[in-house]
């Protein structure tokens, strides 16, 4: 039986959790979509500006999780989740260069196969970090 102290926060703690799964914040645009720009050029340039933020955000991301999945480890004595973790990402890595190179070679090297490879880059980083940011509480 719970005491009225122990209720409290119990109710506390599942508010926070709960706040914290519904705030999370929302996916962007599609970076095509941002960089709505009049020609490729245009859209070129402001992918490459787009391109660092979505990396940082990306590593961001990374390192808290990777922190957290430290902290795991040590809290269970099983290194289990840092090992996890260090895979998922050298496979996501690769699955990003692989993908994003196949979206651009589908241009069948037309003008915009680096817009569209660049695109995808920085959507595929966007949909990591949005993923990773599950795991922690910013």
């Amino acid at each position: 039986m719970l005491l009225p102290g122990k209720i409290m926060r119990f109710i506390f703690a599942l508010t926070s959790i709960l706040f914290a799964i519904t705030a999370q914040a929302q996916p962007s645009p599609p970076a095509q979509v941002e960089c709505d720009e009049a020609n490729q050029i245009l859209i070129k340039a402001c992918l490459t500006k787009l391109a660092p933020q979505a990396i940082q955000d990306r590593k961001s991301a990374q390192t808290a999780t990777r922190a957290m999945m430290k902290n795991l480890d040590r809290a269970t004595g099983r290194p289990e989740a840092f090992a996890a973790f260090k895979q998922s990402t050298r496979t996501y890595e690769a699955y990003r260069q692989a993908h994003c190179a196949w979206i651009g070679k589908s241009f069948a090297g037309g003008s915009g196969a680096g817009i569209a490879e660049l695109s995808c880059q920085i959507d595929l980083d966007h949909a990591r970090a949005n993923e990773l940011s599950r795991f922690y509480v910013q």
